[in-house]
């Protein structure tokens, strides 16, 4: 998976359950309020499913800027309860199709003196490596070789 996929499938999820816009940090925009935006992401010690793939739980810090105290509780409950509501499971799709799956999401908001309320969503992926799509080698053609006397 890549980053930018999950990314993409977040950023549909805070739009279609809160109507929220997200971006990454460091956009030169200038945003208006309410937007989420996005940091750098952290990755963990992978932990391997099977030769070929893995999983990882990455940890997105994010800030949530609001112009009131009733609209990041409104928010926050919004993305909670719509996270619970899926069992905690994203779909990450392309073109239409579903290529995999972010599992185990949580928001975790954190406590903060202002209306920028920071939090961190975190969720574990599969990973693939070189050699998954690897076909098996193809025989093209067989040899006999028969030694012996023909016999009438």
């Amino acid at each position: 998976m890549e980053y930018s996929k999950e990314l993409t499938a977040i950023q549909m999820w805070l739009k279609s359950t809160a109507g929220l816009n997200s971006f990454k940090r460091g956009t030169n925009l200038n945003l208006s309020r309410p937007v989420v935006l996005f940091d750098v992401p952290g990755r963990s010690r992978a932990k391997h499913l099977t030769r070929y793939s893995y999983v990882q739980t990455v940890t997105w810090p994010c800030t949530l800027y609001v112009n009131t105290l009733d609209e990041a509780v409104r928010y926050q409950e919004a993305l909670v309860s719509d996270l619970e509501d899926r069992c905690n499971v994203l779909e990450i799709s392309e073109n239409g199709k579903r290529v995999g799956w972010l599992k185990n999401v949580v928001a975790k908001f954190i406590n903060g003196d202002s209306l920028d309320a920071t939090f961190t969503l975190t969720y574990d992926v599969a990973y693939k490596r070189k050699g998954w799509d690897a076909k098996d080698p193809e025989v093209e053609v067989i040899h006999n070789t028969l030694n012996g006397r023909l016999t009438k």
